[in-house]
């Protein structure tokens, strides 16, 4: 007859199953310089649907009448638009793109605010030593990007960099409406030296290769988000392995602070809850910046001028976010994936 185990000089109870130990979150892999191919391809599939598609022909003029007097009566002479985002006064170009690093820098902002860090939880690879560090080489890498942007979009000690660019390949100011009224007006246009001061005064860019902002601006921005995000969840996860913001949020009314801080450690139901939307306000900025992206590429500039603002724009986000990898002494300062 077989015995009971007894411990401790007491029969032992029938052993239960234990129940499983709860799995930390997988580390997340590192994203791949190649991602940035992503962008190559939206501006190929633009530059497709552009050549293909009957819809993203040059707006036509109407032809009702033969020219005369019933044409000028009866048919107004203005460019159909085919599209609403062909027209630049659409509502994203104008509160979206056009300010677009205003909502960059929001978005970029909340993120921060909203990260719930612990570096003595962190991989030895992605360790800081301090969380202020984290917050300041986060800091840095917003400010080199700003900069970036500055220097090839608003100004650079002078005129911008698309703007030396334009003219520099011979690009120049003329009359909207084909002829000057004097020849001091004239040398006045010539002389403009950005693209901003052309339009203020009456007048419009001609000639010359125009690099594209717009494409610079919302892949730098799309990027730049997509990895600030990817560094900051990083972070947060270290710091709450075992729970997302989501299931925080979920459970925060029905447990106590003890209990917040056993299964996840978030501080409270509402800063897991802010986490939540934030990281629905980041993908929502890089779906816009994806979306007007391809509208960029399918109805403005031409395709040489989008791949020098795309080129531009990679070789910034390459710069302060994948050369750490091969740089040691970088990657100390500016962090980086």
């Amino acid at each position: 007859m077989s015995q009971a185990v007894r411990r401790n000089g007491n029969p032992s109870s029938p052993r239960t199953k234990a129940s499983p130990a709860r799995k930390a979150s997988p580390a997340r892999s590192r994203p791949s310089p190649y991602i940035l191919l992503v962008y190559p391809i939206i501006l190929a599939l633009g530059s497709l649907f552009s050549v293909l598609s009957p819809s993203a022909s040059p707006s036509t003029y109407s032809a009702a009448f033969a020219p005369g007097v019933a044409s000028d009566i009866n048919t107004p002479q203005t460019p159909q638009t085919l599209n609403y985002f062909a027209g630049k006064g659409n509502f994203l170009n104008l509160y979206f793109v056009k300010i677009g690093w205003f909502w960059t820098t929001l978005a970029f902002g909340l993120l921060q605010l909203t990260i719930t860090n612990d570096p003595k939880q962190q991989p030895p690879s992605s360790r800081t030593g301090s969380k202020n560090n984290n917050y300041l080489q986060a800091l840095l890498r917003y400010f080199l990007v700003t900069l970036t942007w500055i220097f090839t979009t608003q100004w650079f000690f002078g005129p911008a960099l698309i703007d030396r660019s334009f003219t520099s390949t011979g690009g120049r100011c003329v009359p909207r409406h084909g002829k000057v009224d004097s020849l001091a007006e004239g040398i006045e246009l010539s002389s403009v030296a950005t693209n901003f001061s052309c339009k203020a005064v009456g007048g419009k860019w001609l000639g010359g290769h125009d690099i594209s902002g717009h494409f610079f601006m919302l892949v730098l921005s799309s990027a730049f988000l997509f990895l600030e995000f990817f560094i900051s969840e990083t972070q947060t996860q270290a710091a709450h392995p075992h729970i997302s913001p989501e299931a925080a949020a979920r459970i925060a009314k029905e447990t106590t602070e003890e209990e917040k801080r056993a299964v996840g450690g978030w501080e409270s139901g509402g800063v897991a809850k802010a986490r939540l939307w934030t990281q629905y306000f980041v993908w929502a900025v890089i779906v816009l910046d994806a979306w007007m992206l391809l509208m960029t590429a399918i109805w403005f500039h031409t395709l040489f001028e989008k791949v020098s603002g795309l080129a531009l724009a990679s070789l910034s986000v390459w710069g302060v976010y994948f050369l750490p990898r091969l740089s040691p002494e970088w990657r100390k300062l500016v962090g980086g994936v």
